[in-house]
């Protein structure tokens, strides 16, 4: 009857110490704040997840200058407010040195994740490895840390090339059916892989379709006057004929775009590009503009990616994907107003 009733009451005692943890996590799950108004063809709020408890994330921006960034830092600081999580915010203003005083910052701070945007994965490495030794986890932006180790958010600069020449080949063949078409890339490899990638994936995709084109290369130096000034130097070079152009981003595009008008060949080239930056969007309203596309990357749905695994991970261990990428499309007078309705 004794051992019978220790037993009975070991039970009684386990059951009330799950009871007991139930109740506490559930006191500390935090409630979602007010579920903002987005737009549900870019934007997906998963609601079915909550934060376990009172996390504190930091994310350090590309740089707080650039239109793109700025988008991707305000659907971090969004979805943190939904999520009741709190938010330390920074700008590694594009300088890896800038970066290590920031994550030495987020580590005085004691931050429960780091999310890092900065482009040298050299110094990326170097930091992960110092916040794995803290147990801080880490998720590198656009630019890797450490492989196979590290998780990374990145978009497919591949595809992001490949959609852009594909939609190039489509249109030429449509306007000029039997016309021999050139290829002017307008890219900017000093900025390293990312933008290799893209180009070489608009190459790419353009000599699938037309193996014999012929292709001239120009470096924009990032730069939309750098930019306009190669391609009026091109467009004297090649009086006549028809052109299909690609720009590494939007606004060195409108630097393109001008030496076309200037040169009056607005019949004679069609633009491809990449950004999906609201700059090109009365460019791709209008039926005869040369601007045909722009391939948008959606800065304003990172946030909202990034938060829910985030939490899981912090939650309950589970450790986001090595490598996941965000959806892309390329935006065309076509679907232009699916997107961004007001644009």
């Amino acid at each position: 009857m004794r051992k019978y009733l220790m037993n009975a009451f070991g039970v009684a005692l386990v059951a009330m110490c799950i009871a007991i943890t139930a109740c506490v996590v559930f006191a500390e799950k935090i409630p979602h704040g007010v579920k903002p108004t987005v737009n549900t063809d870019i934007v997906s709020i998963n609601e079915g997840v909550f934060a376990n408890g009172k996390y504190k994330i930091a994310y350090a921006n590309w740089n707080d200058q650039n239109s793109f960034s700025i988008l991707v830092r305000d659907s971090v600081s969004a979805a943190c407010k939904f999520y009741g999580v709190e938010l330390m915010t920074l700008d590694n203003k594009q300088d890896p040195a800038q970066a290590v005083i920031n994550v030495d910052n987020a580590i005085q701070a004691e931050v429960n994740y780091y999310l890092q945007y900065n482009q040298d994965n050299t110094v990326n490495a170097k930091m992960a490895e110092k916040l794995e030794g803290l147990g801080i986890p880490t998720i590198a932006i656009q630019t890797k840390a450490r492989d196979g180790v590290d998780s990374e958010y990145v978009v497919d600069n591949k595809k992001t090339g490949s959609i852009g020449g594909e939609l190039l080949v489509a249109t030429a063949a449509k306007r000029w059916p039997n016309e021999k078409v050139i290829l002017f890339v307008a890219g900017h490899p000093e900025s390293g892989p990312t933008f290799i990638e893209r180009a070489n994936g608009c190459m790419d995709a353009v000599k699938a379709a037309i193996p014999s084109i012929e292709i001239f290369e120009i470096s924009t130096d990032g730069n939309p006057e750098v930019t306009r000034q190669k391609t009026a130097d091109f467009l004297t070079a090649n009086p006549v004929g028809k052109v299909m152009m690609w720009c590494h981003i939007d606004q060195n595009t409108m630097g393109m775009l001008g030496a076309v008008k200037a040169s009056g060949r607005q019949q004679d080239v069609i633009i491809a590009s990449v950004g999906g930056n609201p700059v090109v969007f009365e460019e791709l309203k209008r039926e005869d503009s040369p601007i045909i596309g722009s391939v948008a990357h959606f800065p304003e749905r990172w946030g909202w990616d990034l938060l829910p695994l985030i939490l899981n991970h912090l939650n309950d261990g589970q450790k986001p994907p090595m490598r996941f990428t965000p959806p892309l499309d390329i935006l065309t007078r076509e679907n232009l107003n699916k997107y961004y309705p007001d644009a």
